[in-house]
C-alpha cells in the first residue's frame, strides 16, 4: 500500500462528507446532495448552486441586521459561507474557497460567544478554519470542543484528520480515530467505519515506515562495515 498523500483536494473532500453540525444543515442536505444528470455540467451546477448561496447569504444579512444574536441565523450564516468554500474548492478555485471558510469563522464565532457550550458549531468553526488555513484557530476550537465534549466522536473524528493532514501527526490523529471506535455512537455506523478504515491505513503506512527506516539502518551499517574493511 502507497503512503497516503496529505493533499489539499482530499481533505476538502472529507470535510464535506465527514463534519460537525453541518451534516445537519439545509444548506448542506440540498446544495450538497443534488446530483449533476447525464445532460448537466456539473461545473454549471456548481456555479448555479453557488449563486444560490449568495442569495441567501445577502437575506440572511438582512434578517441579522434586526436580530443580530439570533444563534439560528448566525450559524446558518456560517454554513452558507462553509458550503461557498466547498463549492469553489470542487470548481478548484482554492483562493476563492479559502476565503470563504475563512468568512465562515466570524458567524460561527458569534454564535460561540453567545452559546460557549454547542460543541456541534464549534467543530463546524475548526473545520473552516483548518481549510481557510488557519491551523492555530483550528487546533484550538477542536480541543475546546473535546474539552467540552470528550464523548463528540465527530470532534475525534475530525480532530484526527487534522492531525493528519495538517500537523503531520499520524500517531496522534489514530489515538482519536480508535476514540471514535470505542465510543461507537448510535446511528453513527459510517463515522465509525470510516474511523476503522483510516486506522488501517494509517497504521500500515507507519509500518511500512518503520520497515524503510530499519532499512536504511541495515543499508547504512553495511556500508560502515565496508569502508572499515577497506
Amino acid at each position: 500500500m502507497k503512503k497516503i498523500k496529505r493533499n489539499k483536494p482530499l481533505v476538502l473532500v472529507l470535510v464535506l462528507m465527514i463534519c460537525g453540525g453541518l451534516v445537519l444543515s439545509t444548506v448542506m442536505a440540498y446544495f450538497v446532495s443534488r446530483a449533476a444528470s447525464p445532460q448537466e455540467d456539473p461545473e454549471e451546477i456548481y456555479k448555479s448552486q453557488a449563486a444560490q448561496i449568495e442569495t441567501l447569504i445577502e437575506e440572511l444579512e438582512k434578517e441579522l441586521e434586526n436580530d443580530p444574536e439570533n444563534t439560528s441565523l448566525l450559524t446558518q450564516l456560517g454554513h452558507s459561507y462553509y458550503t461557498l468554500g466547498q463549492i469553489y474548492a470542487a470548481l478548484n478555485e482554492a483562493e476563492e474557497s479559502s476565503s470563504y471558510f475563512a468568512k465562515a469563522l466570524e458567524p460561527y464565532g458569534k454564535v460561540l460567544e453567545l452559546e460557549p457550550d454547542n460543541v456541534d458549531v464549534r467543530v463546524d468553526r475548526a473545520l473552516a478554519a483548518y481549510a481557510s488555513d488557519n491551523k492555530e484557530t483550528a487546533q484550538d476550537e477542536f480541543e475546546q470542543a473535546l474539552a467540552d465534549d470528550p464523548t463528540h466522536a465527530r470532534a475525534h473524528f475530525n480532530y484526527g484528520i487534522f492531525l493528519y493532514f495538517a500537523m503531520n501527526e499520524p500517531e496522534e490523529a489514530l489515538a482519536h480515530w480508535q476514540e471514535v471506535v470505542e465510543l461507537n455512537p448510535e446511528d453513527e455506523e459510517d463515522l465509525v467505519a470510516t474511523a476503522e478504515t483510516w486506522i488501517k491505513a494509517v497504521e500500515t503506512e507507519l509500518a511500512e515506515r518503520e520497515k524503510e527506516a530499519e532499512a536504511e539502518e541495515e543499508a547504512d551499517a553495511e556500508k560502515e562495515s565496508e569502508e572499515q574493511a577497506e
